[in-house]
């Protein structure tokens, strides 16, 4: 394991009963990295997603957390957020589905509204809040998971194909979002995408999957300074 991996992974397999579905020898997710999982339908990305995650567990192969076995880790649960492809909002309005995480977090009102309210602005939902979050676009619904992750300020991301369900104005605006989050740095990202220029666009390292098998690690951009936004840093 390298010294400056967060996630480790070696001689991971995973299989759906006697079908083999994921295999990879060896992967480091280094900490505070954007890491893009790159490859079309069907490659492993999720997979290797909810397994890095503990969302399910590898049939054999080890995967570690900071030195630690992921499974059943506390800390790896606590330290990151999850964000599905297709998000289900939860009943009731947008500013509801965004504090849900704080207040299950017992995080005292004042600072749920504070929290909330910034991540409403920061992805262009500040006159959302009272919407109904069942009856909004898939590009807004996308945005708004994102903003109910972001609201808990995890150290670990994982985002599943974050942009996929959206249409061009949603998609922008995630785009921004995730690079100033990566450009500002102290946040790991870990995301899927079988859109490569996306992925090069974005991430520190871009590793390509097919039929469940990692082909090569590639290096993405250069870290330089996201574009410039008007909305607010978060978290503050």
């Amino acid at each position: 394991m390298r010294s400056d991996a967060i996630l480790s992974i070696r001689n991971l397999l995973f299989s759906y009963g006697t079908r083999e579905v994921l295999s990879i020898p060896e992967l480091d997710v280094r900490a505070g990295e954007t890491l893009a999982l790159v490859g079309p339908n069907g490659s492993g990305k999720t997979t290797l997603l909810k397994l890095l995650n503990d969302l399910i567990r590898p049939s054999s192969g080890s995967i570690r957390f900071e030195g630690r076995p992921a499974a059943g880790d506390p800390g790896l649960r606590a330290r990151s957020v999850y964000v599905h492809q297709s998000p289900f909002p939860l009943a009731g309005t947008v500013y509801r589905n965004v504090a849900y995480g704080l207040r299950v977090r017992r995080v005292p009102e004042p600072e749920i509204r504070r929290r909330t309210e910034g991540a409403l602005e920061l992805l262009g939902l500040s006159g959302f809040a009272r919407r109904d979050a069942k009856r909004l676009s898939g590009g807004e619904t996308q945005r708004v998971a994102l903003a109910r992750a972001l609201v808990l300020e995890p150290e670990v991301l994982f985002l599943d194909e974050p942009t996929a369900q959206t249409d061009r104005a949603s998609g922008d605006r995630i785009r921004t979002v995730l690079a100033d989050i990566a450009a500002r740095g102290g946040t790991t990202i870990v995301f899927s995408s079988h859109d490569g220029a996306f992925a090069e666009a974005l991430a520190d390292r871009a590793a390509f999957l097919e039929e469940g098998r990692l082909l090569r690690i590639e290096a993405g951009r250069a870290r330089r300074p996201a574009p410039k936004s008007h909305a607010p840093e978060f978290p503050a």
